[in-house]
């Protein structure tokens, strides 16, 4: 069960529509569903509508439901490929520890207690990033330390590689067209969310929003919800 730690995690476990180019994120729920080789191609803009945040969570809240009657609730291995600027690659090879060694070292965490060392990692990358929409690429873990931002996706990388690097155990999820990073605390993972914009939390608040996430990956491998039996029945009939 994933618990709430005061003033450290946000929140507790808790088609095609042009919504908001606020909301890009919608373009990751795609994929192929019974292929466990799947492409995620260059995010998608889509900003032909303007951004209201009710209609935003009226939708979401259907596809939450929609979600959990497309698939189970045990997962199955897959290969999450994205897109980036020299090409095409496994999300894994986003996730570099070894690339923020010297952030670490900045910190001073080595000595500090599990839990000391969690936080502290996760106040630097809330209040040293900036959270912006790009709705065009998967940057590398370099490019988001180089420009000091990012959206969820790779400010979740950046994250996940310096748990990582530090020995706390995490892993990303992605699931309603978010990302986002779980830590393992005192037996129980925790949720860590980068976006502090009080609007956009309102919609990670939606009951079920980080429960049973579509896509879990984790440092070596990528893992999906399989597809309920009624529908693989119905898809190969």
């Amino acid at each position: 069960m994933l618990n709430q730690i005061p003033e450290l995690f946000f929140k507790k476990r808790t088609t095609r529509k042009s919504i908001t180019l606020l909301m890009v994120w919608i373009v990751i729920l795609a994929g192929c569903l019974e292929i466990k080789r799947e492409k995620h191609f260059q995010k998608e803009t889509r900003n032909s509508l303007q951004w209201n945040i009710q209609s935003y969570v009226s939708f979401l809240r259907q596809n939450i439901i929609k979600t959990g009657e497309k698939y189970t609730i045990e997962y199955e291995p897959c290969e999450f490929i994205v897109d980036t600027d020299y090409g095409s690659t496994l999300i894994q090879n986003l996730i570099k520890p070894e690339a923020v060694l010297n952030i670490q070292a900045q910190l001073g965490i080595n000595d500090l207690e599990y839990y000391d060392k969690l936080s502290k990692i996760f106040e630097y990358v809330k209040n040293n990033y900036d959270f912006v929409i790009d709705p065009y690429n998967w940057p590398t873990v370099e490019e988001t330390i180089r420009a000091k931002k990012g959206d969820c996706n790779s400010l979740s990388l950046l994250l996940m590689s310096l748990l990582l690097s530090a020995g706390i155990q995490s892993h990303a999820a992605i699931s309603n067209g978010h990302m986002w990073v779980s830590a393992l605390h005192d037996d129980e993972w925790h949720i860590l969310e980068v976006d502090r914009d009080p609007e956009r939390k309102r919609i990670y608040s939606l009951p079920g929003f980080y429960q049973n996430p579509v896509y879990i990956i984790f440092s070596d491998h990528s893992e999906k919800r399989k597809l309920s039996v009624s529908l693989k029945h119905h898809q190969n009939s």
